[in-house]
């Protein structure tokens, strides 16, 4: 009796204490992989304490129950709504009209190749330059850390589901390029075209997505990401090597000495239990990001590098939340940032770069012989069928060979849909015309008419086919995110 005396005051403590409770529950929610959690563990943790309850769950379970105790932000709550998709939309529909009224078409587009800022080298970036090249930067940087998470401690952390995503965007790029070659070349069309269809616009994908996130798991999400992200990288790369003007070689040089650094810079320093600085990675993806510009690649990709190289767990610094039955564990840093950062990309970065990238000038006289066109019918087949076909079947052959697997509660009918809204190339395939097209005026507009009508159509069956997924019940979203990154 003396003893249940004793104990009743610690039982009734700990059902009343708020952060007890919500860091019990979390804990159940974090289900962290011990292999995924080891590969980010400092060599100081011990290996049985491991086994039992990774360090960095029962740290996160910690941390989010303080975040969950506070109230979420206007911004946060506004995420949480799905606003992020609506001012999207409204920021694409406002920048195409402004761009089509004879009494604002001049200004409108003309406002957006305005050069702006510092010369930088022979750079001087224009309006549109500094959100493409510099603020989705940052937009990559925050999807780069999504990645970084799953890849960690969710969906993807096995090799096999990491590796899916990979394989889909290969079928993304490689089946809509041919869709597109064999149509214009049985027709005589123009083969210049070929690399138009290959991409996935992220921001337009993941915003059409954002509407009915509710209604698919977890895992959906970070799938798009990935093979979104790769296939970005795909077109980059395919920019630097068949239309590059001139690369520099010293700054490339450079800037694979930064990426050196950023991977190797916090290794020792989650060994000696120092904390991440995280300012000394952004003025790393700052100094990439210069590096990148000057020697002539897409710099945005400095946000992807930036974030993977970060150490997706970290020792806590002093003063922080840490519990104190688990001293010096690590805590998941990156949480944390998506969660500052998501409604800055979200709700700022991506309306601005729908504003400036669907600036487009229409020519309605097009419209009805359009698809008699072989470029604009390779085009738009390559989105709309291709893209599908591609993501699916590659995605399929992988799992049969396997070296890939499903990521969690995924299905065929999922990947059907990602593979829809793969299709939404809309401002990557624009930049690809004015590569791959230049100086073919009549080609150049056919084809960015074929990408507006072809990546709409793309959007809308994607939409449709998300709309019949039921409700979901809410367990599958991440435990670790408190909104939203790009919805």
């Amino acid at each position: 009796a003396a003893a249940a005396a004793a104990r009743a005051p610690r039982a009734a403590a700990q059902r009343t204490g708020p952060a007890r409770v919500s860091a019990a529950s979390l804990r159940r929610r974090v289900r962290l992989q011990p292999a995924a959690c080891a590969a980010e563990r400092p060599e100081s943790q011990p290996e049985h304490k491991a086994a039992l309850v990774p360090a960095p769950a029962v740290k996160a379970a910690k941390v989010l129950a303080v975040s969950a105790e506070k109230p979420p932000s206007f911004a946060h709550k506004l995420l949480d709504a799905g606003a992020g998709s609506i001012i999207l939309l409204l920021a694409t529909a406002v920048s195409l009209a402004l761009a089509n009224m004879p009494a604002t078409s001049e200004f409108w587009t003309g406002l957006w190749e305005t050069h702006i800022g510092p010369v930088m080298g022979a750079h001087q970036l224009t309006l549109r330059d500094w959100i493409n090249e510099g603020l989705m930067c940052l937009f990559f940087f925050v999807v780069g850390l999504e990645i970084k998470r799953e890849c960690v401690f969710g969906s993807l952390s096995s090799l096999k589901a990491a590796a899916l995503p990979c394989i889909a965007a290969l079928g993304g790029m490689v089946v809509p390029m041919a869709v597109y070659a064999a149509i214009n070349m049985g027709t005589g069309g123009i083969m210049q075209g070929w690399p138009i269809p290959m991409a996935t616009d992220i921001a337009f994908a993941m915003g059409i997505f954002g509407f009915f996130r509710n209604r698919m798991p977890a895992a959906v999400s970070a799938f798009l990401l990935t093979l979104a992200t790769v296939d970005d990288l795909g077109a980059i790369l395919v920019i630097a090597v068949f239309f590059a003007g001139s690369l520099k070689a010293g700054f490339l040089a450079g800037a694979a000495a930064l990426t050196a650094a950023l991977f190797t810079t916090d290794r020792m320093n989650l060994q000696t239990a120092k904390a991440v600085n995280v300012g000394k990675y952004l003025l790393g993806m700052l100094a990439l990001w210069y590096c990148l510009l000057l020697g002539g690649i897409n710099a945005d990709v400095a946000g992807v590098v930036a974030a993977i190289a970060m150490p997706a767990v970290a020792p806590a610094p002093e003063g922080s939340d840490a519990p104190p039955e688990h001293p010096g564990e690590p805590v998941r840093i990156i949480d944390h940032l998506v969660h500052n950062w998501s409604p800055w990309t979200t709700l700022v970065i991506m309306p601005l770069f729908a504003l400036a990238n669907t600036a487009v000038t229409m020519d309605a006289s097009l419209v009805g012989s359009l698809f008699a066109q072989p470029v604009a019918l390779g085009i738009a087949a390559g989105l709309v069928i291709g893209k599908p076909i591609g993501i699916t079947l590659f995605s399929l052959a992988g799992i049969a060979a396997n070296v890939a697997e499903w990521p969690a509660r995924m299905n065929i009918k999922h990947l059907l849909t990602v593979g829809m809204l793969g299709g939404i190339g809309f401002t990557m395939s624009l930049f690809l015309i004015t590569l791959s097209l230049a100086g073919m005026d009549s080609a150049a507009r056919a084809a960015k008419l074929s990408i507006i009508i072809a990546s709409t159509l793309a959007a809308v069956i994607g939409a449709g086919m998300m709309a019949t997924f039921p409700v979901e019940g809410g367990d599958d979203k991440p435990a670790a995110v408190a909104a939203p990154a790009a919805a």
